[in-house]
């Protein structure tokens, strides 16, 4: 993809986000109301999304080298959290938010929209298994592993239940079950319409989540997270990229959803299980907003490389 293009698939996202913040600021829509957005993106059209790109894509062995990636991305990025945090001597609460935010990026709710601007619609079963097999299942073993050592809430650990009980998951299985079968005409257009829903509909919710006021409370540990999301995670897909022979667009990919901000999810993780509720929003904010700068500067470091 040739640098305007890629630049103007960033805009395009940048500009739904401050359509969703704008439609805020002048009261068309609260934040209220973000919690209505998320429900159907979480239960009804990502799992569409979902299941569309697996059910009409082309499925190999190779692709399994993409979670692969992704969870040793964010085992070191988590081990480098964890080192950085120590040095702030950060409260048992912020400190495991820290280590969440760092380790774990919104390769769902921006990772898909941008491979689908990026690398297009056919493509982004190459972003789902990065997603559900590196990201979904991190976040449900270590991830609420790490929510329930460092966080003060009294919630049973259950990662089996929260892990089988995810809607995109459930999306994921049933694609993979109703592969080859021929679905009615009207199911797959209902389907494709919902599906085609995601997209505004995130970029909509992350404006209606964007409260600047919130960064500048959580400067030394946002950061980190910054540093460790944005600089180091992708630095380490880069590198991994090229050890495992990844092909371009499957490389592309990978370091695009390695270079995702903080993973929106992690302030319901940690409001469940306790965690610092104040740094959390911050850290989604403050790395989606860098983010902004960083991805492009990343998708052009893979495609010279």
């Amino acid at each position: 993809m040739a640098v305007g293009n890629l630049v103007s698939s960033i805009l395009a996202v940048v500009f739904l986000i401050a359509l969703g913040y704008l439609a805020k600021r002048t009261g068309l829509l609260s934040v209220e109301n973000r919690q209505v957005i998320n429900d159907i993106i979480i239960y009804l059209a990502m799992p569409a999304l979902i299941f569309r790109a697996v059910t009409q894509s082309k499925l190999d062995s190779s692709l399994l080298k993409i979670p692969l990636l992704a969870i040793i991305v964010m085992l070191i990025s988590v081990g480098a959290a964890f080192i950085l945090g120590r040095l702030l001597k950060l409260d048992r609460t912020t400190f495991g938010a820290l280590l969440l935010v760092s380790a774990v990026g919104n390769t769902g709710y921006l990772g898909y929209p941008l491979t689908i601007n990026l690398f297009g619609q056919g493509n982004l079963v190459r972003a789902v298994f990065f997603d559900i097999f590196g990201s979904v299942l991190f976040v449900f073993t270590v991830g609420i592993i790490i929510a329930h050592r460092y966080g003060d809430g009294k919630e049973e650990l259950n990662i089996s239940r929260e892990l089988f009980t995810f809607p995109p998951l459930v999306g994921l299985a049933a694609a993979f079950l109703l592969r080859g079968f021929s679905l009615p005409f009207f199911v797959t257009k209902a389907i494709g319409f919902m599906a085609d829903a995601t997209i505004p509909l995130i970029m909509l919710s992350i404006g209606l989540s964007i409260e600047l006021s919130h960064i500048f409370e959580q400067r030394k540990p946002l950061t980190i997270a910054a540093l460790v999301k944005l600089i180091f995670a992708p630095l380490i897909a880069l590198v991994g990229v090229r050890a495992l022979g990844f092909p371009p667009v499957d490389g592309g990919i990978a370091i695009l959803e390695a270079s995702m901000p903080a993973m929106m999810f992690s302030l319901i993780i940690g409001m469940k299980y306790g965690l610092d509720v104040e740094f959390l929003p911050a850290a989604i904010i403050g790395t989606t907003l860098l983010a902004l700068l960083t991805v492009p500067i990343w998708q052009y470091a893979a495609r010279i490389m």
